[in-house]
């Protein structure tokens, strides 16, 4: 019966995806190991809060899905009436099939991988260590009481844990590394974890790619802070202003200081000249009034003494440019 039901879903599984890739132009790819059906169920409703859903079936199916969208889609297709009215072919999504493998799941959204990833990756849970696991992380015991009665002491002792008896309980005298990133999780070690009540793995979804109109972000990619990138430009620019300014070179980064820099010259000869152009008086400077000449009081040549006459010097208001 159970496989019956799955056949029965699995034309209208196949209709879903082909609409899906045929609406969405940014597909992420989310990896699924180690989480739960219920971890599932609650990001399904946080991404919908989104405008983001989640699919996630079988790879074959969707390697199907995808072969058949890549192409043309021919009249004789079982679905061609249902599918049709979905448009051409686009080529572009063959660049998606090398991200179906694994146990992964698929999020079709037109929210930016940039702002969804925290929110897909915030939601962990705390998952025992279970023999055969690979651990994502070192696990390290801490000193200090276990809670264990002095009868455990053996398997301590077996496992090579420094440890002694202290008010009645077995106490662990120093750090002791129970796993290493990359390791596999064995017998002993899980049966030590479990003893002391350790759930040391934090499992939950993990973007892993995602498909942009064409293009892959890898991990690393999509990882990247936006602010990070506009900040560490934005210091380049100005890098490259001072480096061109200083070597005189003109281009899109430095253009901009050498015309104010002139605009500051012109303006100043102005002021100083009594030459207000228009731009000076858009720019909100003040201008100063031209400089009077100075009166020399006339006397009889008889009477006035032969003296060199000294030049005033003007008063100008340089309107703020420089201060």
């Amino acid at each position: 019966m159970g496989k019956k039901e799955t056949k029965d879903k699995k034309p209208a599984q196949f209709k879903k995806i082909y609409e899906l890739l045929s609406k969405y132009t940014q597909v992420i790819i989310v990896g699924l190991a180690n989480v739960g059906s219920k971890q599932v169920q609650d990001i399904r409703r946080i991404l919908a809060k989104k405008n983001a859903l989640l699919v996630i079936g079988k790879n074959t199916l969707f390697k199907k899905v995808l072969a058949t969208r890549v192409q043309e889609l021919p009249d004789t297709h079982e679905y061609y009436d249902e599918l049709k009215k979905f448009g051409n072919a686009i080529k572009e999504l063959d660049s998606l099939k090398n991200q179906v493998a694994g146990k992964v799941g698929f999020i079709f959204t037109d929210t930016p991988v940039f702002d969804l990833k925290p929110i897909i990756e915030e939601n962990k849970v705390e998952t025992p260590a279970r023999v055969g696991a690979v651990a994502p992380i070192d696990v390290v015991i801490p000193p200090g009481p276990t809670g264990m009665d002095p009868a455990s002491i053996q398997f301590f002792h077996a496992l090579q844990i420094p440890t002694k008896i202290e008010k009645g309980q077995i106490q662990i005298t120093k750090d002791f590394v129970v796993l290493k990133t990359g390791q596999k999780v064995g017998q002993s070690q899980a049966v030590l974890l479990q003893k002391l009540g350790k759930k040391p793995f934090l499992y939950g979804m993990e973007v892993l790619s995602c498909y942009d109109n064409g293009s892959i972000l890898n991990k690393q990619q999509v990882s990247v802070n936006l602010n990070d990138i506009v900040t560490k430009f934005q210091q380049n620019v100005q890098n490259i202003s001072a480096i061109s300014l200083q070597n005189g070179w003109i281009n899109e980064a430095s253009a901009p200081y050498v015309l104010a820099n002139a605009f500051k010259d012109l303006a100043a000869i102005g002021l100083q000249s009594g030459f207000i152009f228009d731009q000076i008086k858009q720019s909100n400077a003040p201008v100063a009034a031209a400089p009077v000449a100075a009166k020399v009081e006339q006397k009889p040549a008889a009477q006035q003494a032969p003296a060199k006459v000294e030049e005033p010097e003007e008063d100008v208001d340089m309107g703020g440019l420089f201060d």
